[in-house]
């Protein structure tokens, strides 16, 4: 008879199908359930391929050559958390945190109007 198991813990319920029993360490917990470790990824932002804009000058709206991007507010450390945003089929989108309204140039390539709005690390870091 096919099923789901369920595996009850205080806070959480864990499925598992029937067929693969969890793997379990010798204190009895569930591997890969147990507290949160360091995260070891080293990239910078400027390892990224998705372009980062901001609104540091406080215009009314920025044009950017790219309809997938990610909006950081103002400069740091006065930034936003950092949000993924896909115009999709539109040409203008507002970003749900500093409400800066996006407006996509293809023209632009990738870049923004004004060009300062356009975020790299290294150059907020100096």
């Amino acid at each position: 008879m096919g099923g789901i198991r369920f595996a009850r813990f205080p806070r959480a319920a864990i499925f598992f199908p029937l067929s693969k029993p969890p793997a379990r360490n010798y204190t009895g917990r569930i591997e890969g359930f147990g507290p949160r470790q360091k995260r070891k990824d080293t990239r910078t932002m400027s390892d990224h391929s998705t372009p980062h804009y901001h609104n540091q000058p406080g215009v009314k709206q920025v044009r950017v050559g790219a309809k997938e991007f990610m909006c950081v507010g103002a400069l740091p450390p006065f930034d936003h958390p950092h949000v993924f945003i896909d115009m999709g089929a539109a040409n203008e989108t507002i970003c749900p945190y500093c409400s800066t309204l996006y407006v996509y140039d293809a023209s632009l390539h990738g870049g923004a109007d004004p060009a300062e709005c356009v975020y790299q690390p290294a150059a907020s870091a100096a």
